[in-house]
């Protein structure tokens, strides 16, 4: 059992570092959940998920990308022979059915050859390079923030651009870039109201997370100004009703909630 222990921990980490390597970061892909707990949690589901199957799924940037998963599918047929020796050597009493595994590990090998071969025949021919060739998820959504045009957003380079800002803060395009484009389209955003640009989109540019070269002097001023009303308004509301509006003056009108 400490032998199998070792060599998991072993495989984990060494992920866990390829990962890195070729991301750039090992933590999570997704905008609030790359912190620490969940970016280990996340990779230990790539984990176990790749010595249980070879899932197509993870051939995404972003979880193994298309390199390392082919990397660990092979390694994963190379290696399970050698893992069957060792359980082998750890038998003493041969109590496990060695010429069963051997069939089955041969025969499974077999179908997954078979499989593989099948795919890569009938596959669209473009897609074939999905399952080897190195694409970072940073270059995949640098290649969505200058070029694609459509997305689960909408159409258009801005909905693109929105909708890259969904993901972690480490995958961004340069802050540079990010910067200009909020300034150029804010205050046609907030007249045209187009539909990805709610509160709960505008929410992740307020995440600790993001950048601080990454907005301009003045939407830093309407967040902070944003927080303060927020603030104002909690205080006023957990007072109790029966209380005047904030910003009230005697005799006039006032608003309970910001805008």
């Amino acid at each position: 059992a400490t032998a199998v222990a070792l060599w998991l921990v072993a495989e984990w980490t060494a992920l866990l570092m390829l990962r890195y390597a070729v991301e750039g970061s090992w933590r999570f892909n997704i905008h609030g959940l790359d912190a620490t707990v969940q970016s280990l949690l996340a990779h230990l589901i790539f984990y176990l998920g790749s010595i249980a199957a070879p899932f197509p799924v993870f051939r995404f940037p972003g979880y193994l990308g298309p390199s390392l998963y082919c990397a660990s599918v092979t390694y994963q047929t190379i290696a399970s022979p050698f893992m069957l020796l060792l359980a082998f050597c750890l038998d003493g009493g041969s109590r496990l059915p060695r010429t069963g595994l051997w069939a089955v590990l041969g025969g499974t090998t077999g179908l997954l050859l078979l499989g593989a071969a099948l795919m890569g025949s009938y596959m669209v021919p473009e897609y074939r390079e999905t399952f080897y060739k190195h694409k970072s998820l940073k270059a995949l959504l640098q290649w969505a923030w200058t070029e694609r045009k459509r997305c689960g957003l909408g159409e258009g380079t801005d909905a693109s651009r929105a909708d890259v800002l969904a993901y972690a803060t480490w995958a961004w395009p340069p802050s540079d870039q990010v910067r200009a484009w909020l300034e150029e389209g804010w205050a046609k955003w907030e007249k045209e109201k187009p539909d990805w640009f709610t509160d709960k989109w505008k929410e992740r540019l307020r995440h600790p997370g993001v950048p601080r070269e990454a907005l301009s002097p003045a939407l830093k001023r309407t967040f902070d100004a944003g927080e303060v009303a927020k603030e104002r308004f909690r205080r006023a509301s957990s007072l109790g009703p029966g209380l005047p509006p904030l910003g009230t003056e005697k005799g006039g009108k006032g608003k309970v909630a910001p805008e």
